[in-house]
């Protein structure tokens, strides 16, 4: 059974998202999400990067960055297991990700 990728923004999830909170509250949300990405560095003792990733889990889901949210998850049980390999591996792609998401959320504040 193959596993797919979700995609790095989920159009249906953020388009809920915009509806549910309006067109003027939208832009504040984006704009706490992207402080927070911009504040946390994929780096550090295992304890302090489970914390960061969980507190990113949530917010990325909200918004849509479903593959962000889920490497934070992946991200924060190897920090918890202790698997320093998994650990590795897994910040370079949350790296990846974050700075995607960075960039997206630039875009999305520019168009309004």
């Amino acid at each position: 059974m193959a596993t797919t990728t979700p995609p790095s923004l989920d159009a249906a999830t953020y388009a809920d998202l915009r509806q549910a909170v309006g067109d003027e509250a939208l832009p504040v949300l984006l704009g706490r999400f992207q402080a927070q990405l911009r504040d946390w560095s994929v780096r550090g003792e295992p304890a302090a990067l489970a914390a960061a990733a969980h507190g990113v889990i949530a917010s990325s889901g909200l918004i849509g960055f479903t593959r962000l949210s889920r490497l934070c998850a992946a991200l924060e049980t190897a920090c918890q297991d202790g698997d320093l390999e998994a650990i590795r591996a897994l910040a370079a792609d949350v790296a990846a990700e974050k700075a995607f998401a960075e960039s997206e959320v630039t875009r999305l504040l520019a168009a309004g």
